[in-house]
């Protein structure tokens, strides 16, 4: 458990929160697009994975 692995998963949890908010970004801009809702749907569940993939890593980052 030494600190290059706590500031990986750091830099890790930093990155899924930068494709998070840009994916809620793309979903906004294809709901003003008229993006299909099989589309929008796909969008939100990744949109959805990475949210649950960012608190596995804060789970991980708290039990260190």
């Amino acid at each position: 458990m030494g600190t290059g692995t706590v500031n990986s998963l750091m830099r890790y949890k930093k990155s899924l929160e930068i494709k998070h908010r840009q994916l809620d970004n793309d979903i906004t801009k294809a709901y003003s697009n008229h993006v299909s809702d099989a589309e929008l749907k796909t969008m939100k569940l990744n949109k959805l994975e990475l949210k649950q993939k960012i608190t596995e890593v804060e789970r991980e980052l708290e039990t260190r």
